[in-house]
């Protein structure tokens, strides 16, 4: 009987720790985001790093179709598909190389200058592309493949980061913001880009500057998240993670905007804490040979923990949905959309590449209107059904 009793009563200890977190939890949807306002100020400014992203995606397709930019870069549209494609597939090259490397440079330098890294990437890349002259398109390629790493890096840093300041209510909703942020730099790269086209016109007198205004100016953003991004909360985890707990109590309560000694505050901070420790006890289970906290063992530990993904059974199977959903996605093309989207207006009869590129724009709309709704709603509807009608409505 004692065994059963103490089982029942373990049962009923989490059922009313459920129940009291539900009850301290505030509403999702807009209603969360007014409440939680600080931490959603905070993510939509850590969300530019998805507004350098997707500028970059779009912007990059439209001055592959300006005449000034194909005698300075050698390249003429998609007239040679292999150079074309290249030009384009090695961003995303880097982008994996960096997301590779965020995950041991988010756990070792901290969320905030993991940001600051990929910001200093991106912009070296960005001013590699603007030395662009004589024809060659070396520099295109080396400054898309840097820009790639940092914006590889920002895609994967600033989900994580808005994901850990946010409460479990609006947690959706943060996360969403990158995808909110990406798709309105799209949309402005292809309104820039439809501006920057007339100077000095559209034909071969065509300045420079049509293609270098919308490649530097993206150097704003990037330089406005890296600076102002120190001036941001440390993420609480990452501080838990440190050993720094009452720091990241500190920041919960500042976001909640509690005193620290509030049941919500304590109950978030204690959630927290249960996860480190029991990360660290599977992992004290699994490898007890490298927990001396050397830097080769932590590496090995990180390696340990990738090789885990196909390993585990468990692991495996959330790595797989995960990659699966991912993989589909970019199987609709939206990536060739994004890219050549003016070249496709062009053979679809839109004559001229002033009206492919207007055409382009009002993709851009389209695209940014459509996220809005997911951003607000998604921790409402849930992120099943809100996938399921975004599949179904592109189909």
């Amino acid at each position: 009987m004692a065994p059963g009793g103490n089982a029942g009563s373990g049962l009923e200890i989490e059922h009313l720790i459920a129940q009291r977190r539900l009850e301290l939890a505030g509403k999702p949807g807009i209603a969360g985001l007014v409440s939680n306002g600080k931490t959603f100020s905070i993510a939509v400014f850590a969300s530019l790093g998805g507004l350098v992203y997707g500028y970059n995606q779009g912007m990059f397709g439209q001055i592959l179709s300006m005449n000034n930019f194909a005698k300075a870069s050698g390249v003429t549209g998609i007239d040679n598909p292999t150079l074309s494609g290249f030009l384009t597939s090695i961003l995303e090259l880097g982008a994996w190389v960096g997301v590779l490397a965020n995950g041991i440079l988010a756990d070792t330098l901290g969320r905030k200058l993991c940001v600051v890294v990929a910001c200093v990437l991106f912009c070296i890349g960005v001013i590699v592309q603007a030395c662009t002259h004589g024809g060659s398109y070396d520099y295109i390629l080396g400054g898309r493949f840097v820009t790639g790493i940092g914006v590889g890096s920002l895609s994967m840093i600033v989900p994580l980061y808005n994901a850990e300041l946010a409460p479990p209510e609006i947690r959706g909703s943060l996360v969403a913001l990158q995808q909110l942020a990406i798709t309105f730099g799209i949309m402005i790269s292809y309104w820039i880009t439809y501006g920057t086209n007339f100077i000095g016109g559209t034909g071969d007198g065509q300045s420079k500057a049509a293609w270098l205004v919308p490649i530097t100016i993206q150097l704003v953003p990037a330089l406005v998240l890296a600076i102002g991004i120190m001036f941001m909360p440390q993420s609480p985890r990452w501080l838990m993670n440190q050993g720094r707990e009452e720091e990241c109590r500190d920041i919960i309560a500042n976001l909640r905007r509690l005193p620290p000694d509030a049941p919500l505050v304590e109950m978030e901070f204690l959630e927290v804490k249960a996860q480190r420790l029991f990360e660290e006890r599977i992992s004290h289970r699994d490898f007890p040979q490298y927990q001396d906290g050397s830097f080769s063992s932590n590496f090995q530990l990180g390696l340990r923990g990738y090789a885990s993904l196909l390993t585990n059974r468990g692991n495996f199977k959330r790595t797989a949905v995960a990659v699966l959903v991912m993989t589909f996605q970019q199987w609709t093309g939206v990536n060739f959309i994004l890219y050549y989207a003016p070249f496709i207006f062009q053979r679809l009869g839109l004559s001229g590449k002033t009206i492919s590129l207007l055409a382009s724009g009002v993709v851009g709309i389209v695209m940014f209107l459509a996220t809005i709704p997911a951003v607000l709603y998604v921790d409402q509807w849930g992120r099943k059904p809100t996938l399921i009608v975004g599949a179904i409505v592109m189909g």
